[in-house]
């Protein structure tokens, strides 16, 4: 019996370890995972971009193939531009077969398109007084990235965007056709569900973050402590946020929280708070959802409408202590959001890329 030819498909990251609470390299792991879970003629991989080494756990989910395989992949998916040019930079075999990027927003691309225009800026006499490596190092570096974001532009097969709003900057700003681009959500793990939930003494209003400026937190504090009822919680985990919570002493700083944890947090919300200005897609809240857990967005916030749909939209930080205040979300319909989050199940996920993963495969 003739035995199916196996095409190897290499997954580049920083790492594939689990639970890192970082987004992008949790979106590699759940990928590679999902993909090694399908029957398929394709063979996966993971390879850490720093030092081209397999990624491994000791549960053995990232096996390692042969050094002819790893040397000689069919196509390289770099699950963000960023890892292109790392690659290409740091890694001893940087693989120059037919490769894929994901785009999760277009910051990187678009600061490096114009990064030849900072040049001037390292070069400055005032900056060679106070950093006079600054010649050689920083020209040098930017230099490196706005030429490999050039050739990633014009030599990457697809851009896998993970939101119409990716996807529809690439075409305005980039020109690259949208056949190009095709759109694959990012991956919510089987492990958000509902469950069984603690009774609180209290309402608990929730939000997990990095607090980086457009996660809009201040506009969510703000709002809490309009608020009068003395039932209400605010509970914030996630990175220590860079400003002052104040004295409400009904806002609770719970520290940063483990990624095999979140389906826990998440169900020991009433509901959960995304008050950010924009998203590349807006994973906590597709998470909050596949917890049955309601939600409440930014009306202005610039997110994906898989995403915002099926949430409640406050129009400013008033409506928002009025929402909470009223208790509000109680009109959002959790299975309608519940339902949302079918097209960021594994499987689903896994299948669109496979069917990627072979029609560039067969381009010459």
């Amino acid at each position: 019996m003739r035995m199916e030819r196996h095409s190897d498909i290499r997954l580049v990251s920083i790492n594939f370890n689990e639970h890192t609470g970082t987004g992008i390299l949790e979106y590699g792991v759940r990928l590679l995972k999902a993909l090694k879970a399908q029957k398929s003629s394709l063979r996966f991989y993971g390879v850490s971009f720093a030092s081209g080494n397999l990624a491994g756990t000791p549960n053995g989910l990232y096996k390692r193939v042969t050094t002819e395989k790893v040397e000689n992949p069919a196509l390289s998916h770099y699950l963000d531009p960023g890892f292109v040019v790392k690659d290409a930079l740091f890694s001893t075999k940087f693989h120059k077969s037919k490769f894929i990027v994901t785009v999760h927003d277009l910051d990187f691309l678009i600061k490096n398109k114009g990064s030849l225009k900072l040049l001037n800026q390292y070069t400055r006499p005032s900056t060679l007084l106070r950093r006079p490596l600054a010649l050689l190092g920083g020209p040098f570096i930017i230099v490196v990235r706005a030429l490999s974001t050039k050739s990633i532009l014009s030599t990457a097969r697809r851009f896998v965007c993970v939101s119409e709003k990716s996807r529809d900057e690439m075409i305005n700003k980039f020109h690259i056709p949208m056949k190009k681009c095709p759109i694959v959500y990012p991956i919510i793990s089987n492990e958000f569900k509902p469950m069984s939930r603690t009774k609180h003494k209290k309402i608990i209003i929730g939000h997990i973050s990095s607090y980086l400026p457009n996660k809009n937190v201040g506009a969510l504090i703000k709002a809490f402590k309009m608020t009068n009822s003395k039932d209400l919680e605010l509970r914030l985990y996630g990175q220590v946020p860079p400003f002052k919570i104040g004295d409400d002493k009904r806002i609770k700083y719970k520290g940063f929280v483990a990624t095999e944890k979140l389906p826990e947090i998440f169900n020991s919300f009433d509901v959960f708070v995304f008050p950010s200005t924009w998203e590349g897609f807006g994973v906590p809240v597709m998470e909050a959802k596949r917890c049955k857990i309601p939600v409440i967005t930014y009306q202005k916030g610039d997110l994906t409408d898989i995403v915002k749909r099926n949430t409640l939209q406050f129009k400013d930080e008033e409506d928002l202590a009025r929402i909470l205040e009223n208790k509000g979300w109680k009109d959002v319909n959790i299975d309608k959001a519940y339902n949302d989050t079918k097209k960021c199940s594994p499987d689903y996920v896994a299948k669109q890329m496979i069917k990627i993963y072979k029609d560039v495969l067969k381009e010459k």
